[in-house]
């Protein structure tokens, strides 16, 4: 009867991987060596010669014979160990729930495990060897079992690949929207920066103009001032002069007139008016309003006085611009 091994190595399959098979399974038959064969047929290194190991060789008759040579010859045999001749021996064992022939205990309860079967018995049939039809059945089984564990791998690489493929391509996308939002981020803020600066251009400008209108107003103010005080300083030597006439001329004339001179600022036409001399400073100032619009005061400029408050109630022999006198529209 050829062995298990010997039957997978007709079958096709390498001598090395049959032995792996025999020995992964302990002999358990050939089905189980079968499906361990297709089960491993992928392995990184299921060719890889088998470690050396103490037994005899798996599935082969010598082996078997030499572990039962093994044993202890020294001992005597026990009284019904041997089989008389016409006894029968238990070939196989049988599922009484379905009538399988099964090699061995491990068979079995590997039939048990898959079926829920529980009824087994000693069986004297000896398992036949496959015939011809039957090794190309279990070939043709075998190599459509390969096809579709390679079928279900190709499709199970293919889906990982597919799965791959759509995490990188998210994390391309994630890094696209990250570097986008990055330069809107980063365009923002030049934008802003641009903002702040141009902002900054326009007060520096404002406060040049401001400062250059300044210095002029404040010049323009210091060459009035300086026109006022030689006007005023004229008026004064006139009137000091006609007081010393009048001195040595007589008693001192009363005056009941007084001419005024007003001067205007921005180059304009000074204003002359004869005022009576009892009139107070306010009447000045009402006839200077009919004359020009805004805020104003009067000023004298020798000496530099302003004229408001209490002496707008002062008459003009009081503020000593009798005869006559030089008064200034300031603006300030």
């Amino acid at each position: 009867m050829a062995s298990d091994a010997d039957q997978l190595v007709e079958m096709g399959f390498p001598k090395n991987r049959v032995l792996k098979a025999l020995r992964a399974t302990k002999n358990a038959g050939l089905q189980p060596a079968m499906d361990w064969l297709v089960e491993h047929s992928e392995d990184a290194d299921i060719d890889d010669p088998i470690p050396e190991h103490t037994g005899g060789a798996l599935g082969t008759a010598s082996s078997s014979a030499a572990a039962a040579a093994g044993s202890s010859e020294d001992s005597a045999e026990k009284e019904g160990d041997v089989i008389q001749d016409g006894e029968q021996t238990a070939q196989s064992l049988i599922c009484q729930d379905c009538q399988m022939i099964l090699r061995d205990a491990d068979a079995a309860q590997r039939h048990a495990m898959r079926t829920e079967h529980v009824n087994f018995a000693e069986s004297t049939t000896a398992i036949k060897p496959l015939t011809e039809e039957e090794k190309q059945a279990k070939l043709a089984e075998l190599k459509q079992r390969l096809a579709e564990k390679r079928a279900a791998k190709a499709a199970a690489d293919k889906e990982d690949l597919k799965t791959s493929e759509k995490i990188r391509r998210k994390a391309g996308q994630d890094l696209t929207e990250v570097k986008a939002k990055l330069e809107e981020k980063e365009m923002k803020k030049l934008v802003e920066a641009k903002k702040r600066e141009k902002e900054q251009d326009r007060l520096a400008k404002a406060a040049i103009k401001a400062k250059i209108e300044a210095d002029k107003a404040e010049r323009a103010r210091k060459k009035q001032e300086a026109a006022l005080g030689h006007q005023q300083a004229a008026v004064a030597a006139s009137a000091q002069a006609a007081a010393e006439a009048a001195a040595k001329a007589g008693p001192a004339k009363v005056y009941t007139e007084a001419r005024l001179q007003i001067r205007q600022p921005e180059g304009q036409q000074p204003l002359v008016q004869t005022f009576q001399a009892s009139d107070k400073l306010s009447a000045v100032y009402d006839f200077v309003r009919g004359h020009r619009q805004g805020e104003f005061k009067l000023m004298t400029t020798f000496p530099r006085k302003v004229l408001e408050g209490a002496d707008l109630e002062k008459s003009l022999t009081d503020l000593q611009l009798v005869p006559s006198g030089a008064l200034a529209v300031t603006l300030n």
